[in-house]
């Protein structure tokens, strides 16, 4: 995505006294433009719903390592716990937009990353309304619950040693969960080449 942001930088900037006519690249007018990014905008909601799609395989595969402690009492409630952490993490990563967390603070620092798209604003004036209880509260109790395992974890692990490493697991699945559509949602095409547009009429 780096690569292509500088190389429409350089595609739609000015020519200047420096510029030779033979190193110059080809202007693209007010259309070509549109068109570029909307195409980038497309390949970049592609790209994140396949990311996600993919994303969704980690926390259902981490539910398997509890099924075996299901069945010792001393661990039972605390695998219950994990794998409701975990199909939390799972349903809110399937039902939430790619870029979303529905984590406020999150969603915040890349809505006011491009406050000046209008999709972006009016998300911006949107967070925490119009929503179900449970994309509203899901996030902060699956956060919450996930620190009660480690904890929990950290007091059982001193009588069950494998329990060492499984009350780390839902917090580390969720961790990556939010940090991958945290990085999902701060990728704005349009937002990042949007400025770079000049009119070529009278050019």
């Amino acid at each position: 995505m780096e690569q292509t942001t500088a190389r429409l930088r350089k595609t739609f900037q000015y020519p200047t006294d420096n510029d030779s006519e033979d190193s110059l690249p080809e202007a693209l007018d007010e259309e070509e433009q549109e068109n570029l990014i909307r195409t980038l905008e497309q390949e970049n909601t592609t790209r994140n719903k396949q990311f996600g799609t993919a994303l969704l395989a980690l926390p259902l595969l981490s539910i398997v390592p509890y099924i075996p402690t299901l069945f010792d009492g001393r661990t039972t409630l605390l695998s219950i716990l994990s794998i409701t952490s975990l199909l939390s993490t799972a349903y809110l990563l399937y039902i939430l937009p790619p870029g979303q967390t529905a984590i406020a603070y999150l969603d915040n620092l890349n809505a006011s990353s491009s406050i000046d798209h209008p999709a972006r604003r009016q998300f911006s004036q949107n967070l925490g309304l119009d929503e179900g209880p449970i994309r509203q509260y899901l996030p902060y109790l699956n956060f919450g619950l996930c620190g009660l395992l480690v904890l929990l974890g950290l007091l059982v692990s001193r009588k069950i040693e494998l329990w060492a490493g499984f009350g780390w697991l839902p917090v580390g699945v969720y961790g990556v969960v939010l940090l991958a559509k945290w990085m999902m949602g701060s990728v704005d095409p349009e937002g990042e080449l949007g400025s770079l547009r000049y009119g070529f009429k009278g050019a």
